[in-house]
């Protein structure tokens, strides 16, 4: 049988990951995901500016949609959970 003190510990690791995993999300999306596309799109053009426009233009729509997006991870974040 699990004691309580047990219990809430694996509540707490398991924020954690969930926070550590949203961190990561964040990051894929604001920078890594963002660079790809521009290395890419700079290589496959050979053109080192219409990547650095591309990264620009991802970044700055993402900039713009951020509201939306944050209300998609919050939705997720709540969804199916006990609110007691």
């Amino acid at each position: 049988m699990v004691n309580q003190q047990e219990k809430v510990t694996g509540i707490i690791l398991d924020m954690a990951h969930e926070k550590l995993l949203r961190l990561l999300n964040l990051v894929w999306l604001l920078l890594a995901f963002p660079s790809v596309v521009a290395v890419l799109v700079g290589f496959m053009s050979q053109s080192p500016t219409l990547g650095i426009k591309t990264f620009l233009l991802i970044g700055f729509g993402i900039a713009i949609l951020s509201p939306l997006l944050t209300a998609i991870i919050d939705a997720r974040e709540t969804s199916g959970r006990d609110r007691s």
